[in-house]
């Protein structure tokens, strides 16, 4: 006989997400996207047409690979939407960890990743179709069954997600450099995120980088921009492609949320899908290279591959089949875990530690099994984490330079203990938010009363009033937890940056789902109340981008100097000659400079106010210029005043240097004026050569201005 209720939950599609119109979605939401983004800007949708593809070719074919690994795991009996989840995260995860390591060999070259990722695809769809995986299972472990008619009504809800969707396509579609000046106008992106690994491509291998400490930061997101100028074989044009890459991982969020909240009706599942994306903050992050896309959607299927470890296994499962149930859904929880550390130190405490406190919280576990839990979630979070650990420890001897520096004492190449204090002071909250106090008004100042509502009362409220009144069980518990653990680290051990707080949205957009779970009057009320704090978001969300004039823009603008306030770029790029070798003093953001430049970022040692500090005259300094083979200085003189009343510069490199080396050597070549004003921005300069100067070494025992930030640490 078979059990009715059982019987019941099967023919019920509650709690399992249908995937029989998933195509005819994509295209018509494709096609309500698409149209109004090119009646907004032409531009926009034909950078979309054009970037989308080489995007699609990083990240579908791990994608693919991924869901067709995960049957071979013992996972086949998982519903399809739930393979698709755990297959792309085990696939995104699993090549940007073999770029990383490929790179550390210097296996950059095209062909080699043309036939990986051709492969990734054959082997990937010649799996799907030999395991049937469209076929989809039963999800008996669903929640409780909903009437057809409420389904179908809460489907629509997936419409107001819609114009979120063409403002995120829309942001995309700026090259780094044109929008949010909060964030400088993609500052982080032109100095480390995109700039490494171009750094990288142009080597044709991975290496420490002594003049850019965040060369050394894990950036699993990075490495697949990285194997996007592979593919390309282009470097400074990748910028857009680059943020739909980040793009994609923003509705891999979106997803990952549906997925998790159907685990308990297909209510909770829309609902938390919807306020993931109705949040300002996935639109936000779009517009630019960064990774905390990435982090949210591994953080996510880390959290949902936990959750879904304590269900039973499916019924035509063997007997004893449960415990390795569980431990592979544990497994695949660390994994996903130590990938989201990948992206970011951050989430090391507000990820990964939270996690594993929840395995001691899962419901239906002995003792015994929770220890086993947590022993399994923490081997393999260091295991995927470790790569990034073990190359810092190699080069760097600090596992995670350059963070707790003076624990380990790390002093490569490019550091020391005047940098490590220049990074402790430049990363601490300020000073008048040190009380709990000033944290606490901080924590309202950057989350509910964030000028920008990234966000919104939505996510903020609903999760936690649908806690009230309503039957709470071992889930909510554990994502209350989450929830605080993570307030607590971004209170006490974080600079207090709202960016930070993003990792909120794991724990809140799951209670916002769970909210709906209640039946009548209650849940069209909170339904109701996401709609409205949606069209809240909306309104916010517009007025930045029209105030950012976020109509699309190429990187060419820049490298080009179309840009007002970039002109100078087209000097470096295209007028000086093939063989000139610049410095830059202050200027960090090179991933425009179409030609190898010499840099540092201002938390590493600057070599060039080491010579001025260490030189008896004028004619010292450019004489060792000269020695170094430098033909010109590209001063930016806005920096460097930014600089020094932020993080700090060195003193003696000023105006009044500069006119004196002018005497000695360096001629001024070019000036360049902030746009509209007589504010001087930047000023090129070129170095004077002396017949007898050209093959003049510098001193054994002098630090070279670049050649020196070259050599390797030994293991």
């Amino acid at each position: 006989m078979t059990d009715p209720r059982a019987s019941s939950l099967r023919n019920s599609s509650a709690g399992k997400p249908s995937g029989k119109s998933a195509i005819r979605v994509i295209v018509a939401a494709s096609i309500l996207t698409l149209v109004p983004l090119g009646m907004i800007s032409p531009y926009a949708l034909v950078s979309v047409l054009l970037d989308v593809v080489p995007a699609m070719v990083v990240l579908l074919p791990p994608v693919l690979f991924g869901a067709a690994v995960i049957p071979y795991v013992g996972l086949g009996r998982l519903p399809k939407a739930w393979r698709f989840l755990l297959g792309a995260a085990l696939g995104l995860g699993t090549l940007s960890t073999l770029v990383f390591l490929a790179g550390l060999l210097g296996c950059l070259q095209r062909w080699v990743w043309v036939t990986i990722v051709v492969a990734e695809t054959v082997v990937g769809v010649m799996a799907i179709r030999a395991s049937r995986l469209a076929a989809d299972h039963e999800d008996a472990n669903a929640g409780a069954a909903e009437r057809p008619d409420a389904r179908q009504r809460i489907d629509w809800l997936w419409l107001i997600v819609l114009p979120f969707l063409l403002l995120g396509v829309l942001v995309t579609t700026n090259a780094p450099g044109f929008i949010w000046q909060e964030e400088g106008y993609g500052y982080d992106v032109l100095e480390y995120h995109l700039q490494v690994p171009k750094e990288y491509y142009q080597a044709g291998r991975i290496s420490y980088l002594p003049h850019n400490v965040y060369g050394s930061f894990p950036s699993a997101v990075e490495m697949l921009y990285l194997l996007n100028m592979v593919l390309l074989e282009d470097d400074v044009d990748t910028g857009t492609s680059a943020n739909l890459i980040h793009f994609s991982f923003a509705l891999l969020t979106v997803y990952a949320a549906w997925v998790l909240g159907s685990l308990w009706s297909r209510r909770a599942g829309v609902v938390s899908g919807v306020t993931m994306a109705t949040t300002g903050w996935l639109g936000y992050l779009s517009g630019l290279a960064y990774v905390e896309n990435g982090m949210l959607f591994f953080g996510l299927a880390a959290t949902a591959a936990l959750l879904r470890s304590s269900r039973d296994a499916p019924d035509e499962a063997a007997p004893g089949d449960s415990r390795r149930w569980r431990r592979r859904h544990m497994a695949l929880a660390g994994l996903f875990a130590g990938f989201a550390c990948g992206c970011k130190y951050t989430a090391v405490p507000m990820i990964a530690g939270p996690l594993l406190v929840a395995t001691f919280l899962l419901p239906k576990q002995t003792i015994r099994q929770r220890l086993e839990n947590g022993l399994i979630f923490a081997m393999l979070a260091v295991v995927s984490f470790s790569p990034w650990l073990v190359r810092n420890l190699a080069t760097t001897g600090n596992p995670v330079f350059p963070l707790a520096n003076r624990v380990f004492d790390a002093s490569p190449p490019g550091w020391g203990p005047e940098q490590t204090d220049r990074w402790e002071r430049g990363h601490q909250a300020g000073e008048r938010e040190r009380t709990l106090l000033g944290r606490l008004s901080a924590l309202c100042r950057h989350v509910p009363l964030d000028g920008l509502q990234r966000l919104g009362p939505a996510v903020l409220l609903l999760g936690f009033v649908g806690l009230l009144r309503r039957r709470r069980d071992r889930t909510d518990l554990i994502l209350v937890v989450i929830l605080s653990l993570q307030l607590v680290v971004w209170l006490f051990a974080t600079h207090l940056f709202a960016r930070f707080a993003v990792v909120f949205l794991i724990p809140l957009a799951l209670l916002a789902g769970r909210a709906v779970m209640v039946e009548g009057r209650r849940a069209v009320l909170l339904t109701s109340f996401l709609c409205v704090g949606a069209c809240w978001n909306f309104y916010f969300a517009v007025n930045l981008v029209r105030a950012e004039g976020a109509l699309g823009g190429p990187g060419s603008h820049f490298y080009q100097g179309i840009q007002p306030g970039y002109e100078y770029f087209k000097l470096v790029n295209d007028e000086l000659p093939s063989d000139a070798k610049i410095l830059l003093v202050g200027e960090a953001r090179a991933f425009y400079f179409r030609r190898p430049v010499s840099y540092n970022v201002v938390f590493n040692r600057n070599p060039f106010a080491q010579v001025v500090r260490s030189a008896e005259s004028e004619q010292q300094i450019v004489d060792r210029l000269v020695e170094e083979g430098y033909t010109h200085v590209l001063v930016n003189w806005l920096e460097i005043k930014r600089l020094r009343g932020s993080y700090g510069f060195a003193a003696e490199v000023d105006e009044s240097l500069f006119e004196r080396l002018a005497e000695a050597g360096l001629s001024p070549l070019r000036h360049y004026d902030l746009p509209g004003s007589n504010v001087r921005q930047v000023s090129v300069y070129s170095v004077r050569r002396d017949e007898g100067s050209g093959g003049r070494a510098a001193p054994p025992q002098a630090e070279c201005l670049l050649e020196s930030s070259r050599r390797r640490v030994p293991p």
